[in-house]
């Protein structure tokens, strides 16, 4: 680990699709402590986590933390220089569903791998943070944790780390992972590897929400101080809710989409949420809610390709008590 003070790096990733570098701050403080590795930027125009991670970068102060806080600003710096959305204008290929990674794949593959091998061995805890897609509208903001996949312990940690993080709102994951090979996901591969986890959704549709800016950076406050590598203490958060059971519609072909509804609103089996047209703008699919829930996310831009998400819709409930 690097010594005590504050680095800005950047780490090499070659392949014969093209080169890249990962953009890292490394704050190291006086006293030696846990590992956080927080990681923004897997997908290019979820902008809201990018900006997150730089203020918090800039603004820690290596003199007060205990442990050391690995920031990886840009995991996908392709994806962010092309203003893509979901994949690599590289190789294609959507990062988020290419770990642990390949050391002789394309670039996505070896992005991956180089964050899977070179970073994660050295973490204690690993935020992987998101928002909704440049096309994607994403409310409310939550935490998601593995609530099935990994050791009890691994369990346990991570979700203490999901509800310690602030969000009003959490996502316990049912997904078990069975081998490391089946974990495609950055978080997942990091629980596979032993490593306490919680995937972060903040923000959305191609901009730089403040409100979402603002939650991500208290978040990772939270959670220096909840691994005891800061001094200051926050309350505990109240009122806090589990999502589950979240079901989604997606478009049978490709064509235009046309939404109805919000993120964030409340919706009734069978309502109609939005309609897919063809090209010459003539109806061919309507999108209705599976059930009664919220929404929780909707495509919010017109283009659809066949088998994408137009909109998801969860149940929510209660915590049962207010400390995880």
């Amino acid at each position: 680990m690097a010594e005590s003070g504050k680095h800005h790096i950047a780490i090499p990733v070659e392949s014969t699709d093209q080169h890249t570098i990962l953009p890292v701050t490394v704050v190291t403080g006086l006293q030696p402590g846990p590992v956080l590795l927080v990681i923004a930027g897997i997908h290019g125009s979820e902008y809201a986590p990018i900006v997150a991670g730089q203020r918090f970068g800039m603004a820690l102060d290596f003199r007060t933390l205990t442990g050391t806080v690995m920031i990886v600003h840009m995991a996908n710096l392709p994806a962010y220089l092309g203003r893509t959305v979901y994949t690599s204008p590289v190789d294609g290929l959507n990062l988020n569903r290419e770990f642990p990674g390949n050391a002789q794949g394309s670039l996505s593959q070896r992005i991956a791998y180089t964050l899977t091998n070179k970073l994660y061995p050295l973490a204690d805890a690993v935020l992987d943070v998101h928002s909704g897609d440049g096309n994607e509208d994403l409310r409310p903001y939550w935490t998601g944790y593995y609530a099935r996949a990994g050791s009890a312990d691994v369990i346990k940690r991570s979700k203490s780390l999901a509800f310690a993080f602030g969000m009003q709102h959490v996502v316990p994951f049912e997904w078990e992972l069975g081998k490391s090979a089946n974990a495609i996901w950055a978080g997942s591969a990091a629980v596979a590897m032993g490593i306490p986890s919680i995937d972060v959704e903040a923000g959305g549709s191609g901009v730089v929400d403040a409100q979402a800016v603002k939650l991500l950076t208290e978040g990772f406050n939270r959670t220096l101080s909840h691994l005891g590598m800061i001094r200051q203490r926050y309350p505990s958060p109240t009122g806090q809710r589990i999502i589950f059971d979240r079901q989604s519609v997606k478009s049978p072909l490709s064509g235009s989409w046309v939404s109805l509804k919000a993120a964030g609103e409340t919706v009734m089996a069978g309502e109609l949420l939005g309609y897919v047209t063809d090209w010459h703008g003539r109806t061919v699919f309507e999108a209705r809610s599976p059930k009664d829930g919220l929404l929780m996310l909707r495509l919010s831009a017109p283009p659809v390709s066949q088998g994408e998400t137009l909109v998801v819709v969860g149940s929510t409930k209660s915590h049962a008590g207010d400390a995880p």
